[in-house]
C-alpha cells in the first residue's frame, strides 16, 4: 500500500513537471510570437545598412572638409557636389525613403547597388589625389585628409561586400526574411489585439 501511495506521488509529481515544462514552452512560444526578432541574416543585413549609411554621411562631411583644405577649380567643385548629391542618394536608398529610392532597379538591386557605392568611393579617392592643398600647415591637415581618405575606402569596402553578397544570390533569401519578418510583425499586432479584447471581455 505505501509503494503504491510512492508511485501516484511519484506520478503526480512527474505529471506537474511536465505541466510546468509545457506551461514554460507556451509561455516562451507565446512571446515569440507577441515579440517577434529578425533572424541572424536579416540582422546583419541591418547593420550593414547603417554602415553604408553612415559612410555615405561621413563621405559627404569629407567633401566639406575638403573645400577648407584643398584648392581647387571649378571642375573640382562640380565634382564635390556631384559626390554629395550621390551620398544623398544612397542615404536615401538605405533608408529607403522616398518612392524613387525604393524602386529603382540599379539601386534595389545589390550587385549594382554595390557597384554605385564602389563608384562614389573611388570619386572621394580621386577627389584627394587630383585637389591640391591649401592650409597644409594646419595641424588638422593630415588628420582630415585621412578621415576622407578611411570614410572612402569604408564606400568601397561595403559596396564590395554588396556585390559579392548579391552575386551570390543572397539577396532573394534576405527577402524572403524580410517579408517572414514583416508578416510576424502583423501576426504580433493581431495576437496582441486579441489578448486586449479577451481581457477587455473577462473584466
Amino acid at each position: 500500500m505505501a509503494e503504491t501511495s510512492k508511485d501516484q506521488t511519484a506520478i503526480e509529481s512527474w505529471k506537474k513537471q511536465e505541466e510546468d515544462i509545457m506551461q514554460g514552452e507556451r509561455r516562451a512560444q507565446y512571446e515569440a510570437e507577441i515579440n517577434p526578432t529578425r533572424r541572424p541574416f536579416h540582422k546583419l543585413m541591418s547593420i550593414l545598412s547603417g554602415v553604408a549609411a553612415l559612410s555615405a554621411l561621413n563621405m559627404c562631411i569629407g567633401q566639406l572638409v575638403g573645400y577648407r583644405f584643398q584648392q581647387e577649380g571649378p571642375v573640382q567643385y562640380v565634382m564635390r557636389f556631384y559626390v554629395i548629391i550621390l551620398c544623398v542618394l544612397a542615404i536615401l536608398v538605405e533608408f529607403e525613403w522616398t518612392k524613387f529610392a525604393r524602386e529603382s532597379f540599379i539601386l534595389r538591386v545589390w550587385i549594382t547597388r554595390g557597384l554605385f557605392y564602389i563608384f562614389i568611393g573611388v570619386l572621394g579617392f580621386e577627389q584627394n589625389d587630383t585637389s591640391h592643398a591649401k592650409n597644409s600647415d594646419s595641424v588638422n591637415f593630415q588628420l582630415s585628409m585621412h578621415y576622407v581618405t578611411a570614410t572612402a575606402w569604408i564606400m568601397v569596402a561595403v559596396g564590395v561586400l554588396y556585390s559579392l553578397l548579391g552575386m551570390c544570390c543572397l539577396q532573394v533569401y534576405f527577402n524572403r526574411l524580410q517579408t517572414e519578418y514583416e508578416q510576424r510583425l502583423e501576426r504580433a499586432v493581431h495576437i496582441r489585439e486579441a489578448g486586449e479584447r479577451y481581457f477587455d471581455n473577462q473584466v
